[in-house]
């Protein structure tokens, strides 16, 4: 008799059964809660509105905090749609209309005061 890899017979690695044991099927449950996190359903209200309609500027305004010269920034962050994933949506959608709001050239680089990187 020919011997496999390793020194044993095929037939002896997987014992009586003639193959490889497959586990039990776990209980699926899923690692996000069930509940929407704040603010969830005015971002998906606020995602309705035009980004210069007067509603979607207050949402702007009251809710991101941020600016009406951010809107355009803040209506392609909501449009990208990570805030759904994100364990807190509203500093998602800050942080990426800052983002955008750069790619569309309306929010300017301010340079640092010099002197307030030392070490003292």
């Amino acid at each position: 008799m020919k011997q496999g890899k390793g020194g044993r017979f095929a037939a002896n690695r997987f014992a009586a059964n003639r193959g490889p044991t497959i586990p039990p099927t776990k209980e699926y449950t899923p690692a996000r809660r069930v509940q929407k996190p704040p603010f969830h359903a005015e971002i998906e209200a606020a995602s309705q509105f035009a980004q210069d309609s007067p509603e979607f500027l207050a949402f702007v305004q009251d809710i991101v905090n941020m600016p009406p010269e951010m809107a355009p920034g803040v209506a392609e962050a909501i449009r990208l749609q990570k805030w759904k994933i994100a364990p807190n949506p509203l500093a998602a959608i800050r942080t990426a209309a800052h983002q955008e709001a750069k790619r569309m050239g309306i929010e300017q680089v301010v340079p640092k005061p010099a002197g307030t990187n030392q070490i003292r």
